[in-house]
């Protein structure tokens, strides 16, 4: 399969590193030259780095529109409707984007956090799949096969529940690594120390739900803990630690969440 990346950032380049092992990467599409370049010296083979539309091959099985969300709606009107596929990358974009516009198309969506320079191991990454027909469905299965781990089908909404619940489970909880870092930091120490602590609170997720994982002051419903660390917290902090110590006890012990207050 010849394929087109329209793209040269992080979702961008994992997927051009993956695909480019089985299928041939013929263009790397990117705002500036530089990107472009940097994604191609990365893949095998001769892919041509482009900035412009105009010099977008017409001649490609997939064109992979790999671009912030905000942004696919405009390469999608920006580019002729070629004969091949074309396909984007996100969560939160619906496949309708497509319609009217393009005549074979879908999604492409690898359920990933991706940084640029660090390895991800994608035959272990679920992806999920929506057609404009299952031929356009079969087709993106097929290929997604060869790189990924799960591969299912989703339509824009499910697709849509999986990009939320993922903001909660991902960059929510960095987020929390982010606070405790800076809450370490102040006192000399290094999240580093959490290391063991977080790979064991993931780990219990292969045998139980998160719901009977939960451990802490909260999940306790320890009440006075909960108010020291309260007291030690600067203001933005304390909010929040107040925020989701309530929702805990709302959850495991609803007599005792009106006690906290926000």
């Amino acid at each position: 399969m010849k394929i087109a990346i329209i793209g040269a950032g992080n979702v961008a380049t994992h997927l051009a590193l993956a695909l480019s092992v089985r299928e041939e990467i013929v263009q790397v599409m990117a705002r500036t030259e530089e990107s472009a370049q940097r994604l191609v010296r990365q893949i095998p083979g001769d892919a041509e780095p482009v900035t412009d539309y105009s010099r977008l091959t017409p001649d490609a099985d997939l064109y992979l529109i790999s671009v912030n969300d905000d942004a696919v709606a405009s390469v999608v009107d920006s580019t002729p409707d070629f004969p091949g596929m074309w396909a984007h990358t996100s969560g939160s974009v619906g496949a309708e984007v497509f319609q009217g516009k393009k005549s074979r198309y879908g999604v492409f969506y690898p359920l990933q956090t991706f940084s640029r320079d660090l390895p991800v191991k994608m035959e272990e990454v679920p992806m999920f799949i929506e057609g404009s027909s299952h031929e356009a469905e079969a087709t993106l299965c097929a290929l997604a096969r060869t790189i990924a781990g799960p591969v299912e089908i989703a339509g824009s909404e499910r697709r849509k529940a999986l990009h939320v619940a993922a903001v909660f489970a991902c960059n929510f909880a960095n987020l929390m690594w982010l606070e405790a870092d800076s809450l370490l930091a102040d006192s000399g120490l290094s999240v580093s120390f959490f290391r063991p602590l977080l790979e064991a609170t993931l780990g219990k997720l292969s045998t139980m739900s998160p719901r009977d994982a939960m451990t802490g002051p909260g999940r306790r419903g320890d009440l006075e803990v909960i108010s020291d660390h309260l007291s030690r917290l600067p203001e933005q902090q304390r909010r929040m630690y107040a925020m989701l110590s309530r929702r805990i006890l709302e959850i495991y012990h609803p007599d005792k969440a009106s006690e906290i207050h926000i």
